[in-house]
Formats: C-alpha cells, structure tokens, sequence
C-alpha cells in the first residue's frame, strides 16, 4: 500500500482466522526485505511511500495483482468524519486526493466532528479544520467576514497557516483559504491574496486604509497603490464594506484585546504612508493618526471662536459672550468627530480630556453671565459656574503636544482668565464689604465658624457623621472628588436640604490660612490656633450640644498598621456609632501638595486624596453619614504672577495693612471682626498671579473666591436624612452638553419634600443664571386639553407639570431632542438614581395612548423627544 510508513496498531495480528503482519517500509531496499522475510502462512502488509517506478518491477511482481494499491483517502476521511457519504463537489475537487490526504494529517487526536446527517460537506470539513488548527471559528459556527477579520488580528494566525502548510500539505491549506476567502463574500477578492501571502495580518489594517482611501478621488494614487498591495481593483462598494467591518472589528479588539490593538492600530500607520493617504488620516474614526487630525481641526475651531475674546471684553464687558457663539457649531462638530474616535476614551489618551476641557470652557464663555450683586450671589457663582470652568482651565492647561491644538487651548485659557479676572476682583470687592458691615451670610451661604453648628451637629443628632475636612480643597477640585465619589461608589448619593436645590457654601474668615480658619471651623466661633485648639474647640461645642465628637489629624492616620488601610483606633472610633456620634478628621494631601507638587495638574479622586477612600468605605458600612468640606481653597501658581515685596506678611496672599504701601493693584484691603490677623486691618491678593513670598506650587491665605469660597457637600450611604433629600446633578449645563444659542433651561425646581408638598424655594427662585426662554412650547404642551386629560387620569403621579415642563424645554433646547441621564434628571431636579422613576411618571403624562412620545435611546440611558409625536399628540406647533 502506498501510505504514509507509519502504523499505531500491532505489528501482527489475526483477520478471520488469517495471520497479518504489518512492515513500514520507507525505501525500495526495505521492501524487499520484508519480501524476502514473508512467511507464506500469512499475509504481508507493507506500507511505503515509495511509487511503482522506484520500486521496480521485481518487487511490483510479487505483490498481489502485481501493483502497488493506493487506498482511497477520501473512504479514509469519512470515516474519520463519521460520515455515510462525501459531499460530490469536495471529491471531485481539484486536487481533491491531496485535500483528502491533508485532512487525514492534519485530524487532531481526539478526532474530527462527527458531519451532520451523515453527509461530510466542504463547510464541515473546512469548518473543522479552520477551527482546530487554526483557531478560525468555533466548530459547528459559519464562518464570515467579521469572524475571519477577527482571527486575522491574532498574533498567532499566519503562524498556524504555515504550521499546517507542514502539517497537511499545500492542496488542503489552499482550498481551505479559498473557502475561508469565499466565506467573505464580496471581500473575497482582497482577503484571499493576503491569506495566501501569509499576510492575514495585514487584513484589518488595510481595511482600516479603506476607510481612508474612500475619501480621496477615484484613479488617485492611495487607491491605486491600496489596489496593489492586494492585486486588484477596489471597487467603491468593496472599500465600504471592508472598512466597516475591520473598523467594528477594531473597536472590539480595543475594548478586550489590547495587545492585538497595539498591533492592527501600529500596523495601519505603517501602510497609511506606504499608500501615500496620510493627508486623509483625519476620515479614520479607528487610526491613531485620525485621533491627531480630528484633534487639530478641534484645536483651530476653538482657536478661531476666541481669537476676538479681548477685543470683545473690551466693547460688552468680559461678563458678555467672550468667544462667537456662532462659532460654537463647528466647535461642537469638531468635538463630537473626536469623541466619536475609537482612541478618545483609551486610558493613554490624555489629548482628549485636555481638548474637552476647552470646549467647555468655550461653552462657558459664549454665555453672558450677568453680573452678581452681594457675597451671597457672587459665591453661589463660584460654586455654580466659575469653579467648574476653574476645573476646566486647570486640565486645558495642562497642555498637549500637538500645535494646532495648544494654540486652540491657549486661546480660551486667555478669554477664560479676561473673565474669572473680573469675576474675582468682583468677589474681593464684596467681601471686603461683608466683612467691614459685619453682615450675615446670605441665604444658601454660611460663615465657616457655623457650619458645626447649624449644619452637622443638626446632622449628627439624628444619624451620627463622619466630618472630612480636606485642608486646602477649593470649589474647583471639591466638584472632582465628590462627581468622583458619587460616581464610582454607587452606595454614596449627594443630599441637599429640602428646600434647596444647590449645595450649601461657606465662606472663610480672613485671612483664609489654616490657623484662622481650621480652629474657627471646629471652634464654632472666630479664632485661630493650632492642633490642640482645634481638638479643644471641637470638644467644647460638641459637648455644648450634647454630642460626642474624636478629632483626627495627620499623625493618627498615617499611623496604620502594616497592611491596614486605616489606624486602628480610627477604624475603632469610626465603627463606634453608638459612643461617637461626630467623627472628624483633617486630611492633608491638597494642601501639601501647594508646596511640593502641582495641584492643578493633579486628577483629584478619592483614590488621590489619601485616607479619603477607606475612610469613606468604613463610614459607608458603619452607616454614618459624611460631611466632606474644607478650610480654605487655594490658587495654582501659572508661572505668570509677580511678587510683591512686603514686610509683616502672614502668608504668600496676605499682608498687613501699611498706609505707606497703599493697596495697588489685584489686592483688597479687608478689616473688621473677621479678619483675625494683622489687627483686624489686612491687604489680601485677589489676583491669582500676585503673591507676597517665594515661589510655590500654589497659595492660599488671599481674598480670591477659590480660596474663600469653601464646599459643602453631605454624603449618605442610602436614604437621606429627615430634613434633607437627594441633591440633582450639580453641573452646570454647560458641562453636560452643548449649549445653543446662549440660551439654557431654567433651573430644576425644589423637589416635593417627604410630606407631599412643594418646598419653598428660597433665593434659587429664579437662579442668577436663568435665561429668557423661547416661545415656550412646553407651555403650550401643559395648556392642551389632552394634557390636562392625561393629568386627570394620572391624578396620583408625584411629579409636578413644573417638572415636565422643564424636562421638555430641556429636550427641546438640545439640536437633537435629546438628554443623557444627567441632564434630564438636572432638568427634573431629581438625582439621577431617581430618574428612572421621574421618567416613567413623566411618560404615563405625555405618551398618549403609549406612543413613545418620551422614551429611552436603544443604549437604555439617553432620554429622546420625538417632537413630530409631540406635535400630533398635543396640537402643538414647534
């Protein structure tokens, strides 16, 4: 028999009674050999890969009908496949012996699948091959385009072609290629010469280019170049389908295979200038050289909608728009192209988080904002709108690598700082002012020495607190760690008191340094002090209220045992809920971070403020609540400042009162009961870029609004407390979402309180920030007669006709008629865990007869309008 010299079974054996033996026989000698030894009792089975002709004819005459057989693989193959017949088309195959023969070398040990019904069809027997020696495919799964662009990114895939090239032979491996090609239907022509080159690799790559090459004209030279690494023409239709595959292909392998990535993504930039397309990268949603394109046409929009903000400043004031907000459109368009990247959430990326936070600053700006009155209004700007666009600026400059967009970012950090100039100079003025009459704190505003006892003590009664006070934290970083607490940990939701819908700010006293500031906040009353005051003062009020309360520092928290994340006798206080109903304690990582490190380039979490996270955790499983606030904020150091040389100064933003140096200019003169240094007489910096000392990575001790201005923010690990409820969104909306025209929704109204009731609002009624509404359709909407039939209907729905109207003025601001979650709950005035519930209360009003005029988008979270069911339902005109 003419067979590969191999045997697994027994050298001899019976069959039917007869004798058999077995020889391998692997030359023309040793079949002659095994001749020459045959017994004639028994049959002589030799197995050679000899053919007749080097064997001979002195040999061939002593076989059995003087020839050499040659069994028929395919009967072999059958077998194997458990199979009752072949398929007609694979027997007759060109080439079909040696395709037969390959499968019977390439079967794995356990065997191939059984074929279906009995009949071994080319899809089964290339299936099975492609699957287990290849690892194309799962057995018994078809085999497509996307499935073989996939595997083609494996590091291993070109290996394993050529692997069982060895294995199984050229006939198999080709047919096998051409069937996995045809499996690719109109890509076929472009995928087949890349897998028969050993160029599987290179199979999402250039599909990728496809996408590109679309862009540029028919005949040019990247089509035809692309055309020639594949050896054909690339019809229109090809390109299109090639792209969108490999492009899906790659996002997934993004998501779950970075390593393959890296590979496809390096790969693509190497072809993109070997077919000349470099200067149509910015078409790719997928290569990296798209990302950088995108990014720049993002840079030169917002360089383009700021160049004019001085010049604006000048003629309306740096509270009018300060960058064209016609301009805007393009900036939003050049935003959504580089979100839309596959590359803009990848955790390397940091080009595009630094561009976002120019778009919102050129949102911010495109908005008049009108300007404040007292040291209420004025602060509850810092808290609203200005210490967010201080978080943005902070992250835009930052920087990148990248020309066009540095310029662009440049660009709204210098209109940014025309405005947030004004805006402090206004800020210092007012205090000054507050200070001097000795006024109270307006509505929404608290003195920092009452924050204990108006707003945790009354806290701590009821349910016992934890108190965080991160030395140095400005409004600005606050917004970070609390969106990153209530974010990440979905067991923390933000409280407000039930009849507001903002969160409570305090301001410092003066000047704003640790030792005034930090003892009248535990003190309860203006003072100043070190450590042991603080422990002092603190024990003294809680006691003055019936409370207990064990205060923190620095040295008792850093003082864990090896492998804990908390000291023990801090975890022990905190767990004590019964015998300690105020646990306090003083973080100083912002603070420290003034003198050693930059501040604003920081990414502040609860990860980066240390002990912030294990104490959060161990408050969370304790049931506490917890009070996160600061003693001051602080200024970042641009590098851009000036000192002012001075004698007497307390700090690097404050200095006594000299009538020989007159206050000059980016400085106030402050005095009253409030100011408990220099003699109740002091000249603190306003402007971010004066200081009075060496240099450092940041200031606090001055009078600018993110140094006096001190967050407020109240944690529950579940319900919230009598009195209060769960905060909406604190984002301005700006930050959220494009803005349009200037123009926003009113603020979200006070939530009903646990009684059933309105709330009454207090000064949020109306905010600083409404704007003029248009013809107000939603108005319109709540007066239709089918409305207030869908009212009466449902008569028990809690949300109000105030909420939806806000929900729908919301949605019909936006170009798209659409809302992501937070946005809809801010227009709501729910907190997001609460939207579900607001929205379904909202759809039972405006879905009439349960046509989807409210719903959800298919990702299950965006909020959609459809205004032409509005329009029908409701008699409308939009």
């Amino acid at each position: 028999m003419q067979a590969k010299p191999e045997w697994a079974g027994p050298e001899e054996f019976d069959h039917n009674g007869v004798p058999v033996r077995v020889v391998r026989c692997q030359s023309a000698l040793a079949v002659r050999e095994a001749l020459l030894d045959r017994g004639t009792d028994r049959w002589l089975v030799v197995l050679t890969d000899q053919d007749e002709t080097e064997l001979g004819l002195g040999i061939t005459a002593h076989l059995a009908w003087q020839r050499l057989r040659r069994p028929d693989p395919w009967a072999a193959v059958q077998d194997k496949f458990a199979a009752t017949r072949v398929d007609h088309g694979l027997v007759t195959a060109a080439s079909a012996q040696a395709i037969a023969t390959g499968l019977l070398a390439a079967a794995p040990p356990e065997g191939w699948p059984p074929a279906r019904v009995g009949l071994l069809t080319a899809d089964h027997a290339f299936g099975a091959v492609a699957a287990l020696r290849l690892g194309l495919g799962s057995v018994g799964e078809p085999v497509d385009l996307p499935v073989v662009l996939r595997w083609s990114t494996r590091a291993d895939a070109a290996t394993a072609v050529a692997d069982l090239r060895v294995i199984a032979g050229d006939a198999l491996v080709d047919a096998l290629l051409a069937w996995a090609a045809d499996r690719c239907a109109s890509c076929a022509p472009v995928v087949l010469p890349l897998l028969r080159d050993g160029r599987a690799a290179d199979t999402v790559p250039m599909g990728l280019l496809a996408r590109v090459v679309l862009a540029t004209p028919a005949g040019s030279g990247p089509r035809a170049l692309l055309g020639r690494e594949v050896g054909g023409q690339l019809p229109e239709h090809l390109l299109r389908v090639w792209a969108e595959q490999a492009e899906l292909v790659t996002r997934e392998v993004i998501l779950t295979e970075p390593d393959a990535a890296a590979r496809v993504l390096a790969r693509a930039e190497t072809l993109l200038d070997r077919v000349e397309a470099g200067s149509f990268a910015g078409e790719s949603a997928i290569i990296r050289r798209g990302l950088t394109a995108r990014l720049a046409v993002l840079g030169e929009s917002l360089r383009r909608c700021a160049e004019r903000a001085a010049a604006r400043a000048a003629a309306g004031g740096p509270d009018g728009p300060l960058v064209d907000p016609a301009a805007l459109p393009a900036v939003e368009e050049a935003r959504s192209q580089v979100e839309g990247h596959a590359l803009a959430q990848h955790p390397d990326e940091v080009r595009v988080s630094r561009a976002i936070a120019g778009v919102r600053l050129a949102r911010w700006l495109s908005r008049p904002t009108p300007t404040a009155g007292d040291l209420g209004d004025l602060a509850a700007r810092q808290r609203d709108e200005d210490a967010w666009a201080d978080r943005a600026a902070a992250e835009a400059w930052t920087g990148v690598d990248d020309e066009t967009l540095a310029q662009g970012l440049r660009a709204v950090l210098d209109a940014a700082r025309l405005r947030r100039d004004a805006h402090d100079e206004a800020f210092g003025r007012a205090l000054a002012t507050h200070v001097e009459q000795d006024a109270s704190a307006q509505a929404g505003l608290v003195h920092l020495e009452d924050l204990l006892p108006t707003v945790v003590l009354p806290l701590a009664r009821q349910r016992p607190v934890l108190l965080v006070v991160a030395d140095g934290m400005s409004q600005a970083v606050a917004t970070e760690v609390i969106d990153d607490v209530i974010r990440r940990y979905d067991s923390w939701l933000e409280c407000l008191p039930d009849d507001r819908d903002r969160r409570i700010t305090a301001v410092a006293p003066l000047p704003s340094l640790t030792t005034v500031c930090r003892a009248s906040l535990f003190s309860g009353a203006l003072t100043t002090g070190e450590q042991q005051a603080e422990i002092s003062g603190v024990g003294v009020l809680a006691k003055a209220h019936g409370l207990t309360v064990r205060l923190f520092h620095k040295v008792s928290l850093d003082s864990s045992a090896a492998g804990y994340a908390l000291a023990h006798d801090v975890a022990a206080t905190i767990d004590d809920t019964a015998g300690t109903a105020l646990v306090a304690c003083v973080l100083n990582t912002i603070d420290d971070a003034l003198d050693r490190s930059d501040p604003g380039g920081t990414a502040w979490t609860a990860d980066t403020v240390k002990h912030l996270r294990p104490l959060l955790e161990r408050a969370r499983t304790a049931g506490r609540l917890v009070v996160l606030t600061s003693d001051h904020g602080h200024v970042v150091e641009r590098r851009q400042g000036r000192t002012l040389a001075v004698t007497g100064a307390s700090s690097n933003r404050s200095r006594p009162f000299d009538p020989a140096k007159p206050v000059g200019e980016g400085e106030i003169r402050v005095r009253g009961r409030r100011v408990l240094l220099h003699g109740g007489d002091a000249v603190l910096a306003v402007s971010e870029r004066l200081r009075y000392g060496p240099l450092k990575a940041g200031y606090h001790g001055g009078a600018a609004p993110s140094e006096a201005v001190v967050p407020i923010s109240v944690l529950a690990p579940g319900e919230a407390p009598d009195g209060w409820r769960l905060a909406p969104p604190q984002s301005p909306s700006w930050w959220r979402g494009p803005v349009n025209g200037g123009k926003t929704p009113a603020a979200a109204p006070a939530a009903p309180t646990k009684a059933g009731t309105r709330a009454r609002r207090t000064s949020q009624a109306p905010t600083l920030f409404d704007q003029p509404s248009e013809p107000d359709v939603a108005a319109a909407v709540l007066a239709s007669p089918i409305y207030r039939d869908q009212r009466k209907r449902a008569a028990r729905a809690a949300i109000t006709d105030d909420q939806v109207a806000r929900l729908l003025s919301a949605l019909l601001a936006t170009p798209t008629y659409r809302l992501d979650p937070e946005s809809a709950a801010a227009a709501l005035g729910v907190a997001t865990v609460q939207l579900t519930g607001a929205l379904s209360q909202a759809q039972r009003l405006l879905n009439v007869e349960q046509y989807p005029v409210l719903s959800r988008d298919a990702d299950g979270s965006t909020v959609v309008l459809d205004t032409t069911l509005l329009r029908d339902q409701f008699g409308v005109t939009l």
